[in-house]
Parts: structure tokens; C-alpha cells; sequence
């Protein structure tokens, strides 16, 4: 029994070493293992997929450190067992034996699971060398890469020095032509006067003509110009509404002094050079008789109407019938406020309406924050031009106009406006500034009456007067009405452009929204003349009477595609 024992304990002792021997491959695995995790970590494209292999080690370590406590258990239960059948050894020597075959299997059982352990290394480490050599080639397509990038960074930054090259030697020429502009600007109004000359002579339109009538000296050499190429012989006459040098014009252009010279110069030299002026006043046409061709008065007159009130005015103002409503319309750009003043000093219930455009845009403004500052914003309506089919029948509603033209002003010194005859077909009186032309019409009909001096007290006072007699006022104005005609002046007018069978009209403004051309066709037409027109025009309005030909070009710098047809209205 004693040598059963021993051989007991020798079987443990065997055990023990094979234990120990464990461990140390235990230890070489986790060392592998540590290298192979060193090795995985310097591996940066397939870092995933070694980590899932160390995961599987892992794993395997630790079945492997399950099974080494299972074992470790068994050798204590062994030794206790051992201890036990030491006392009891006669009856526990059979299943000692028992327990000592399974020791033995147990032992087997642990080589088998170490064998397979060591094939697992293996085949980690032949997976770790493929994953190396991945690396190998991620690296190498990396480099690829990096050099493909500074090939094309080299060849951007080229590109890029072109492109410096090429902008300094743009900038170069903007400095350049900037600084020819900065010199010819000056004379650009000269170039603008020569443009309705191009587009005609550069037209594959028939735009000859008995009678040429010109708006403006401007438009004489465009006139000329037809003339030559239709053999000559044909009737120049220029239509000269305002005085002849343009410093003297309501909005003075702030053209360079040679260049004003230059075109009040050109403009004499047109003015000799026709067979008839045209204008819209006396005094105007006093300064025109200097030229030598004779001279027509042609005043603005309406065609004649009675137009019924529209009814919407006040309505649109909210105004009730006991308010008493002062009227004005057309450009303004100057002395609006002395008239704001006038209301100030007027009762509360009297409003004024401005169907007006103020110039520049910084008087519109300043005007705006001057009847604020009056405490004027609701008794003074500033609104926009009224369209002409309807502008009579707006002001018939109105209770008293008034003219705000500027005396000091050399244009409207010697000017009879269009506005004088809008308010006489709209029957309505009306109160103007001591100007020769207007006065005269005022003194001569009874129409309205004419301030003594330019202040709010002498615009309010006169107001008073006339608003107190304005039912005579009104009386006046309806007999002027049925004299101050387009229609009487007809016959006069066909025979001063020498009875023609066609007349084309000229002009850098737009004719289609031009009322004074617009009445000169339909009075011709009237007659069976034909009327053709030639004129500048971003958006020109469709004609009314189908029996005129007009023609447009739209770009005022030269480069538009010619003349182009004017609908008709309805066409």
C-alpha cells in the first residue's frame, strides 16, 4: 500500500511538472502574444482585422487559463483524495486506481488542447505576415499618392504664376483705359450726339422724307445726313423747345467748359444751317430770330377736351369734399420748399398733391425730410406722374393748380410748359411765379393769377385770393379752354414744314412718350401725311396711331443691333 501511495505521489509529482511546463508555454504564448500586439500596432491599414486575430488569442489564453484553474483544482482534490485514501486504504485503494486513469486521461486531454494551441500560433503567425505584407503594399500605394499630389500642387502653382502674369498685365491695362476715360469723359457728350447720326446712316430702313423735323439742335446733323443720301432737296426744320445753350437748361450738365463750348458752338452752327425753327414761346423764339431761318411759334397746346372729373383723387388721399385740394405736377429742382412753406401758413384742411419729379435724387430726399420736419406729411402728397390719357381728367379734380418753376432758372424764364396747358384743359386755374411767358397767358385770358415775389407769404396770400374768387377764375379758364388749341394751329403748322407728303421725325429722346411729336404725327396723318420717326429708347411705348412708322435704338453708347419698329397699340 505504502508503494501505491508513493506511486500516488510520484503520478502527482509527474503532474506537477507537466504543470509547470505548462505554464512556461503558457508564458511563451502570452510572450508571442505581446509581440504579436506589438507587431499589430505598427501595422496601420489592417490594424481591425489583427485586432479581431488577438481577440481570437485571447480568447484561446484564456480557455487555456480556464482549463490550467480546472487542472489546479483537481491536483488539490488529488492530494486530498491521496490524503483520505492514506487513511483509508483499504477502502479507497480501487478508486484511487479509477481516479489515477483519469488524472491520466485528463493529462492526455491537456497535450491535445496544447498541440492545438501551438498549430493556432502558427496560423496567426502566417496570417500576421500576410497582413504585413498588405501594409507593405497600402504604403507603397501611399507614396504613389503623395507624389501624384505634389506632381499636381508643382503644376497648379505654375498654372497660378501665369495667372499673376496675365491679371498684372490686365490691371495694367484698366489703369490704362481708365486713364484715357478719365480725359475723354469730358467730351462724351459730343460722342452721345453723334449716336442717332450713326444708327440712320448705318440703317438698312428708308428713312427718307419731304420734311425732316428736328427735336433739337442736336439732331440737325442726323437731318443732314439723311438729306445727302437721298439726293437732297428735302426740308430741314428743328423743333428748339428750350434755349438753345445747354448751361441754360433746367438740369445745366456739368460738362467740361471746352466741351460746352463745343456743343452750344455745333448747336449754332445747326441752327444756320436749316430751313425753319420751330418753338414753344416767345420770348424763346426772340433769342432764335439771331440764327437767320425763320422762326414759328408752336406753343404746347392740348388737343381740345372736356374731361370729366376721374372721382378717385380724393378718395384716394381720404379726403373729405370739404377739403380743398392745391395741385402741381412736372420736374421740380428747386424752391419746393417755399411752397411747403405756403401751406404752412394756410388752414389744416388745405392739402397739397406734387404729381411731380424732383431732380437730382438728393433734393427729393431733402425735400421729403423738410415737409417731415414741417409736420407737412399729411397734407402734402408727393406722387408720381399721372399718365398723360388721364392726367386732365386727375387735375379737373382738384381745386386750384400751382406752377413751381423757379424764376432765376434761365429755361424757365423764357419757358410756356406743358403743365400750363394740362391745367387749362382740365379747366382748373391756377397760380404761377412772376415768369414773363406764363404771366402774359394769365393777364391775357384770366385764367389764374401771378405772385408779386417768390415767398410762403406771397404763394399763401395769392392762393387766398384766388381760392376766394374761384368760381371766375374758372368761368376764365373754360373760355381760354376752346382757344389755347393744337387743332388752331394746324394749317400753319403743315405749311411752315412746306406742305410735305412725308415728314420723318428725329431725336435722341424718346418720341414715343414725347406728347408734342405725338400731336405734330397725328396732325399729319390726319392729312395723309406719312410720318416716319427715328429716336433712342430703352422701352418704348406701343404707338397709338397706326399710321406712323417709329424706329428705335436701344443703347445710348453705341452698341446697339439698329433700328427696330414700335409696335402699334393692339398690335
Amino acid at each position: 500500500m505504502r508503494e501505491q501511495v508513493q506511486a500516488a505521489k510520484a503520478s502527482s509529482s509527474s503532474l506537477a511538472v507537466e504543470l509547470v511546463a505548462m505554464r512556461k508555454e503558457m508564458a511563451a504564448l502570452t510572450k508571442q502574444r505581446s509581440a504579436l500586439e506589438g507587431r499589430v500596432e505598427r501595422s496601420e491599414g489592417q490594424r481591425e482585422q489583427v485586432r479581431v486575430a488577438l481577440e481570437k488569442m485571447r480568447v484561446q489564453r484564456d480557455a487555456v487559463a480556464s482549463r490550467h484553474a480546472l487542472v489546479r483544482e483537481e491536483l488539490t482534490a488529488l492530494q486530498t483524495s491521496t490524503r483520505e485514501a492514506a487513511a483509508r486504504w483499504k477502502a479507497e485503494a480501487a478508486e484511487l486506481r479509477a481516479q489515477v486513469r483519469a488524472e491520466k486521461a485528463s493529462s492526455s486531454s491537456l497535450l491535445a488542447a496544447n498541440t492545438k494551441l501551438k498549430k493556432g500560433a502558427a496560423a496567426a503567425a502566417t496570417r500576421i505576415g500576410a497582413l504585413e505584407t498588405k501594409v507593405q503594399h497600402s504604403e507603397e500605394r501611399s507614396q504613389q499618392t503623395r507624389d501624384a499630389l505634389k506632381k499636381s500642387r508643382d503644376g497648379a502653382a505654375e498654372k497660378q504664376g501665369v495667372l499673376v502674369e496675365r491679371l498684372a498685365v490686365s490691371r495694367e491695362r484698366i489703369a490704362s483705359l481708365g486713364s484715357l476715360w478719365t480725359s475723354a469723359r469730358r467730351y462724351a457728350a459730343l460722342y452721345r450726339q453723334g449716336l442717332l447720326y450713326d444708327e440712320i446712316s448705318n440703317a438698312d430702313i428708308d428713312l427718307s422724307a419731304d420734311t425732316y423735323l428736328c427735336l433739337l439742335p442736336s439732331t440737325v446733323p442726323a437731318a443732314m445726313t439723311l438729306n445727302r443720301m437721298h439726293g437732297g432737296g428735302a426740308r430741314i426744320i428743328c423743333d428748339a423747345v428750350e434755349n438753345v445753350e445747354v448751361h441754360k437748361h433746367s438740369l445745366a450738365p456739368n460738362l467740361h467748359p471746352p466741351t460746352l463750348d463745343l456743343v452750344n458752338l455745333g448747336a449754332y452752327g445747326a441752327l444756320t444751317q436749316v430751313d425753319g425753327i420751330m418753338t414753344v414761346s416767345n420770348s424763346v423764339a426772340k433769342t432764335l430770330s439771331r440764327f437767320g431761318p425763320p422762326v414759328r411759334l408752336q406753343p404746347n397746346y392740348r388737343r381740345y377736351e372736356e374731361p370729366a372729373p376721374a372721382g378717385g383723387l380724393r378718395r384716394r388721399l381720404g379726403l373729405d369734399a370739404e377739403s380743398t385740394l392745391l395741385v402741381t405736377t412736372g420736374n421740380v429742382v428747386k424752391g419746393f420748399d417755399t411752397v411747403i412753406d405756403a401751406l404752412a401758413l394756410l388752414p389744416p384742411t388745405v392739402h397739397l398733391v406734387a404729381f411731380v419729379k424732383m431732380s437730382p435724387p438728393p433734393y427729393e430726399a431733402s425735400m421729403r425730410a423738410y415737409i417731415e420736419s414741417r409736420g407737412l406729411s399729411g397734407r402734402v402728397h408727393v406722387l408720381g406722374f399721372v399718365p398723360y390719357d388721364e392726367l386732365a381728367g386727375v387735375l379737373s379734380e382738384a381745386d386750384l393748380g400751382l406752377i413751381t418753376l423757379d424764376p432765376e432758372n434761365p429755361n424757365h424764364s423764357v419757358s410756356l410748359p406743358n403743365r400750363v396747358f394740362d391745367f387749362t384743359t382740365a379747366g382748373l386755374p391756377f397760380v404761377v411765379p412772376p415768369l414773363a411767358e406764363i404771366s402774359a397767358l394769365v393777364e391775357q385770358h384770366r385764367c389764374g393769377a401771378v405772385i408779386p415775389e417768390v415767398s410762403a407769404e406771397a404763394w399763401a396770400t395769392t392762393i387766398r385770393e384766388v381760392l376766394l374768387n374761384i368760381s371766375d377764375y374758372r368761368d376764365a379758364m373754360r373760355i381760354a379752354r376752346k382757344k389755347l388749341t393744337w387743332e388752331s394751329h394746324d394749317d400753319g403748322l403743315i405749311e411752315f414744314l412746306g406742305n410735305p407728303k412725308s415728314v420723318t421725325l428725329l431725336g435722341f429722346r424718346d418720341l414715343s412718350r414725347y406728347q408734342r411729336f405725338l400731336r405734330v404725327t397725328d396732325s399729319l396723318t390726319q392729312r395723309g401725311i406719312h410720318v416716319k420717326a427715328a429716336f433712342f429708347s430703352e422701352d418704348p411705348l406701343p404707338l397709338k396711331n397706326k399710321d406712323a412708322e417709329f424706329y428705335y435704338f436701344s443703347d445710348r453708347y453705341g452698341k446697339s443691333p439698329g433700328l427696330k419698329r414700335v409696335p402699334s397699340v393692339g398690335a
